[in-house]
């Protein structure tokens, strides 16, 4: 289980997080909802050690979390100019199993790794970004926004690989496009500020998202 104890957060004087407490289990996929600017992607890059730990303790199994236990595709992937998809594989991919795992999912995924990534589409970009980040065998594997810019098949696509593939790990991803997220997810993060964080199982979705509905027509009938 991956736990996140009295996460605290600021950029400045601007407070993200203070004092959140959440948990991932193993062989789960967790979503994570909220508006922009609540935190997500402050969150994914805390646990991925990009921007300095406050203070906040990240347990795996009981145990510290490193950077090498976790797979982070962030919302615009990098790529280094005049470099082939199967370049880009080729480093991001390093062990051999990983390598030959990348491919599967970029044939999966119908991207031509002869080509630059230059000439990639946005969606193209977020599939090779995806292909070679999923395939690193980590036990945690965060993918910030992975359906962004991506087209319906292949959206639908990626989701079959993280349901059959995030097996034995804990799984976290973000969008916002809730049907994205309740599809897939075996629960469901709603972030509100920087203290409220509800918690909402598989089988509570459909009451969720008719909530979150309702609440959305309350204040558009309030501002009229």
């Amino acid at each position: 289980m991956l736990e996140i104890k009295n996460l605290s957060f600021s950029f400045g004087q601007k407070v993200i997080y203070d004092q959140l407490n959440m948990t991932f289990p193993i062989s789960s996929i967790t979503g994570l909802i909220g508006k922009n600017g609540v935190g997500k992607t402050t969150l994914f890059r805390v646990l991925a050690k990009i921007y300095r730990n406050q203070g906040v303790e990240v347990t795996f199994n009981g145990q510290p979390v490193t950077p090498n236990m976790i797979s982070f595709l962030p919302t615009d992937p990098y790529f280094y100019p005049y470099m082939k998809g199967s370049e880009y594989l080729d480093i991001v991919a390093k062990d051999p199993s990983e390598l030959i795992q990348s491919r599967v999912f970029a044939s999966q995924l119908d991207l031509p790794l002869d080509d630059l990534i230059d000439n990639y589409s946005t969606g193209m970009r977020k599939k090779i970004a995806f292909a070679a980040i999923f395939a690193q065998s980590r036990p945690i594997v965060i993918l910030d926004e992975p359906y962004n810019g991506v087209d319906l098949e292949s959206n639908e696509a990626i989701k079959y690989i993280i349901q059959q593939y995030g097996k034995d790990r804990v799984v976290i991803l973000s969008s916002h496009i809730l049907s994205t997220i309740t599809d897939i997810s075996d629960r469901i993060y709603h972030l509100q500020d920087a203290k409220t964080v509800s918690s909402h199982p598989k089988e509570g979705f459909e009451a969720f998202a008719k909530a979150m509905k309702t609440q959305l027509m309350d204040k558009f009938s309030d501002s009229e």
